[in-house]
């Protein structure tokens, strides 16, 4: 899609490219040529100091957009010699935050948008391309988690462009898939004790099948912390917010997803359509916490810094 941007030397900042709007994962893996295509956009920004050619963290947002604690922890980055490259998947539709409906903005197109920087960081002069990682919040750890799994990735960037590092933070997990095949890069998600929104119990067990087959995963648990625990906004219950089930829904090898309710119906995850389908179904959960503290906060920048330190700059 982007094969036409090339850079020069020194070359960084605003940078438009193209993308597209699979609505699950299932468009990715059978519909990708016929899904609408998007113009995204994204920041690159190199370090004040460091090292050429640079490492590179891409940078995923949340259900609320762009928010300050992921400036600190993007600050933290830069100020370490790695550069950062920030995914602008809502400001990019038009679109403020999904956080009380997700429908709007889906993973599946989030993972395209960040997966496209990827292919194309690779080829720029000022960057390390073995040395490109990428993180994530809530709705964007979702897209540092499942861009470690090979099958997707094996579509969306076939010339075999892989991440270096993954760390999803609060990331939802809910995807229990079939086919067992990861990344060897590492992968360390950081999530909540206490987190009602994207809970931590999916994320532990999926991470133990992860390395029982062999994936170079760990899940890193902060205690008492809530859902954006490295937030400077104190713990706030949210009564609209859609929140995860301590439920996972099946993914097969050829990206589709399977639901069952309460009920034992099995119901399929594949479109718009099946999404409100579930939502009518009453088995979707509203209202969750969200908010830091001040130790959490700083654990939390410490862990995430020490991560990135470690993967890619040595």
């Amino acid at each position: 899609m982007n094969e036409k941007i090339n850079f020069k030397e020194n070359e960084f900042g605003y940078i438009e490219y193209k993308s597209k709007n699979p609505y699950e994962f299932y468009q990715i893996f059978n519909e990708l040529d016929q899904a609408e295509p998007q113009d995204s956009f994204g920041w690159l920004i190199f370090p004040e100091k460091g090292k050429k050619p640079y490492p590179v963290a891409v940078c995923v947002h949340g259900s609320d957009n762009w928010s300050g604690h992921h400036h600190e922890h993007i600050l933290n980055f830069l100020e370490n010699g790695i550069a950062v490259f920030r995914v602008h998947s809502f400001d990019s539709r038009g679109v403020a935050s999904t956080a009380e409906d997700q429908l709007a903005v889906t993973a599946a197109m989030m993972m395209v948008d960040a997966v496209e920087p990827l292919k194309f960081l690779s080829r720029h002069p000022d960057i390390n391309p073995k040395r490109i990682g990428i993180t994530g919040w809530s709705l964007g750890g979702i897209v540092a988690f499942y861009s470690a799994w090979e099958p997707i990735m094996e579509i969306l960037a076939p010339e075999g462009e892989r991440f270096c590092a993954h760390l999803p933070i609060y990331p939802a997990t809910f995807l229990q898939p079939d086919e067992h095949r990861w990344s060897k890069a590492p992968i360390l998600s950081l999530v909540g004790e206490v987190d009602d929104y994207t809970p931590a119990s999916l994320v532990k067990d999926l991470t133990k099948q992860m390395q029982e087959n062999g994936a170079n995963a760990d899940v890193y648990e902060f205690k008492n912390g809530h859902h954006s625990f490295d937030s400077i906004n104190p713990v706030t219950f949210w009564p609209d917010a859609l929140a995860i089930r301590e439920k996972f829904a099946q993914l097969a090898s050829d990206g589709s997803i399977n639901f069952t309710t309460d009920k034992g119906e099995i119901m399929s995850a594949n479109s718009f359509e099946d999404r409100v389908k579930i939502f009518e179904t009453g088995e979707i959960v509203f209202g969750a916490h969200t908010g830091g503290e001040w130790q959490l906060r700083r654990e939390a920048m410490a862990k995430a810094l020490d991560f990135m330190k470690k993967n890619l700059l040595q």
